[in-house]
């Protein structure tokens, strides 16, 4: 009787289903849709420099969209899809064979080395990855000088940097691993008896790639197309350090007007047609996908023919050619992993350049002086306490480690000790360094880059717990209050997803001067809140924004997957919904929200376009000031704090694969994760 009361009061005051999405719901019309919308009604205005926002709204027109239309847009727009749509290309064929071949030709173990040497290169940060391309590519680099005495070039060396062909190389570069990712997962998803009834009916190799495996893994080409050419089409980096004036993209041209010229309703307009064209572009290719299917259908008695003349000769050439295929087999399997060697090399290339110049002797990051020398790190880290710090680091993470392995083997042993005793032996480390030295405060003692680095941490740290708290609720409320809510919060988050970061930038610039008058709204965006000036704050709303779409994802993705009973035992022995989401829900996603976090964090930290357009002094992050250093000569102890933050993003997505193999997930799995699957 007490079930049935405590039952009819749940259903009395029963909580609409998207309760927890409220939050979320918020952010997104605030800090998203809004300044969207303004940006299209920035578009029809006229520019006005003698106002603090410099856009008359009083007298709407068209004129911005007719003066975009001039021969400079067109050139730059032009070069900047051709480049965007050569590059999607070459990373689906650059990328397939390698997901192809750690898919089907080696075994689980492999799986993971393949996977985590994709995703490692990938995810360090952006915008060290195109400046390292500045070392091979410089026309007085080494490998230039190297070039020219084997005599394979002329006398004036490479002649590649700020053109196209730079940022076309850089840009491949940049998002091949997001095409591999999700192309592996797909593969990795088709039953592996689809390719045997293929070849059980005569079809070669090549007829079961294209006829079965390659239709297969259709969506996996769709997801890496949307993760690489929409944000190569607002890429605002690579141009602006690579490019020069003869490699302009469309990104660097809409910054430019919001910047510089001051022109937001061109700016505005520029941007509404990227946008357009994005999606037209887009829309054709889908079209293409769609059209395709259908024209085979219609032409369905020819194929068939087709078909049973190529499988009556395979299974013909079958019987008399068994020797020849084994030996084919082979051939194509090795010829897969000297090619996915290759690429794993390419993917690396960058990052371990990056690691040999901050030891340059010589006073320039990009050319080598042809010796090494320890006073770059010198310049940031004091050397003797540094060591120390690394020591006893060392020795209690060690502690830690071995205690752990020691608990492992010992049955009565509580769980959460042998799960957690290293991860605290960090912990303690960390504090008893933070407590015997002042290390956290000297360490960067080097004007400019010391603060930086420090604001990259506080921005991405403070954007990873909103996104982990909106995030986290909104996965929960889409897996177990679905609705028809849900459509409507699904295309908004898959917005967000594909929207160019140049377009939320631009958005959120606008935005921020609009809301200062709001009351408290105004003042944490301006002057501060707490000990956090305003900049860090606008940092926390632009960076949470894509990071919380990752985790809805993430949490929606595991949360689906587990048994609802234990929850629905809570409300069946009277536990009130809140109750039930602390004791019940929130530890059985525990591990998706550390996932989600640890992965938005290392994309926080690599923010870059997003932080250039919306810090403000006192709040420039790492890759802030590094893109203003590239304006100039670049100093080697930009390679160090490039180094130091490729050690804390590698350490992050280190820890998140093992939280989530011992979370029994497997090789596939884990780069769903990454990709936000």
């Amino acid at each position: 009787m007490t079930v049935s009361v405590a039952a009819k009061f749940r259903n009395k005051v029963r909580a609409p289903k998207y309760l927890l999405a409220i939050p979320a719901i918020i952010w997104y019309l605030v800090f998203f849709a809004a300044p969207i919308a303004f940006i299209v009604l920035y578009s029809f205005g006229t520019k006005d420099t003698t106002k603090l926002l410099p856009v008359d709204l009083s007298n709407l027109s068209s004129n911005s969209y007719s003066s975009v239309f001039d021969e400079t847009f067109f050139k730059v727009f032009k070069a900047t899809l051709r480049i965007s749509i050569v590059a999607t290309a070459m990373c689906v064929v650059i990328g397939l064979p390698v997901a192809y071949f750690a898919a089907f030709k080696v075994p689980e173990k492999w799986k993971a080395i393949i996977l985590a040497a994709v995703v490692v290169p990938s995810f360090t940060s952006f915008l060290i990855r195109t400046v390292a391309w500045r070392i091979p590519l410089a026309p007085n680099g080494t490998l230039s000088k190297w070039l020219v005495e084997t005599g394979y070039i002329g006398s004036n060396g490479i002649q590649i940097l700020e053109t196209a062909t730079a940022v076309q190389i850089a840009i491949v570069y940049n998002y091949l691993g997001f095409m591999i990712l999700p192309l592996f997962v797909a593969l990795d998803r088709i039953d592996v008896r689809m390719r045997e009834a293929s070849k059980d009916l005569g079809a070669g190799r090549i007829a079961t790639f294209f006829g079965v495996t390659l239709p297969l893994a259709g969506p996996g080409i769709i997801a890496g197309v949307l993760l690489t050419f929409i944000p190569m089409c607002g890429d605002y980096v690579t141009a602006t350090v690579l490019g020069g004036a003869k490699g302009n993209m469309i990104g660097s041209m809409i910054a430019s007007q919001f910047s510089g010229a001051q022109n937001w309703p061109l700016g505005s307009a520029m941007a509404i047609l990227m946008i357009g064209a994005v999606l037209s572009t887009l829309i054709i290719g889908a079209a293409i996908f769609w059209v395709l299917p259908r024209i085979a259908v219609l032409a369905s008695p020819l194929v068939q023919q087709i078909r049973r003349k190529i499988y009556e000769h395979a299974a013909n050439q079958a019987r008399s050619e068994k020797l020849q295929t084994r030996v084919k087999r082979e051939v194509l399997s090795k010829l897969l992993a000297i090619w996915t060697v290759l690429v794993l090399v390419f993917l690396f290339v960058p990052i371990l350049l990056v690691i040999l110049h901050s030891f340059n002797a010589g006073s320039s990051f990009t050319i080598w002086s042809g010796s090494t020398s320890i006073k770059w790190w010198g310049e940031l880290f004091d050397g003797a306490e540094t060591f120390g710090v690394l020591i006893r680091f060392a020795i209690l993470i060690g502690i830690g480690v071995l205690a752990q392995n020691y608990a492992k083997r010992r049955p009565n042993v509580a769980r959460s000790l042998k799960t957690w005793l290293a991860t605290g032996a960090f912990v303690v480390a960390l504090v008893v360094n933070g407590l015997i030295t002042n290390w956290y405060r000297t360490i960067f003692d080097f004007a400019g880059i010391g603060d930086a680095i420090r604001n990259s941490f506080i921005a991405a740290f403070g954007a990873t717990i909103i996104a982990v708290i909106i995030g986290g609720m909104s996965g929960v409320a889409l897996a177990r209050r679905p609705g028809g809510w849900t459509k409507f919060f699904m295309a908004t988050v898959f917005l967000i997803l594909v929207t160019p970061e140049i377009m939320d930038a631009i958005a959120l610039v606008t935005w921020f001067p609009r809301i200062k008058d709001v009351p408290l709204v105004g003042t944490i965006f301006s002057t501060g809140w707490g000990p956090f000036n305003g900049g860090i704050n606008k940092l926390w709303v632009g960076q949470s924004l894509y990071a919380s779409a990752v985790v809805t994802l993430i949490v929606r993705a595991r949360l689906a997957g587990l048994d609802e009973s234990l929850e629905e035992a809570a409300g069946d022995l009277g536990a009130p919904p809140a109750r039930t989401f602390r004791q019940i829900t929130l530890p059985l996603i525990a591990s998706a929200m550390v996932a989600g976090g640890l992965l938005s964090f290392a994309l926080c930290l690599d923010n870059a376009v997003i932080s250039t357009l919306i810090s403000e002094a006192g709040s420039t992050t790492f890759p802030v000031a590094l893109l203003g250093a590239t304006k100039s000569t670049i100093k080697p102890f930009w390679g160090v704090g490039a180094v130091l933050l490729f050690a804390v993003t590698l350490g992050a997505l280190w820890f998140l694969a093992v939280l989530l193999r011992r979370g029994g997930d497997s090789a596939s799995k884990i780069a769903a994760t990454f990709t936000g699957s």
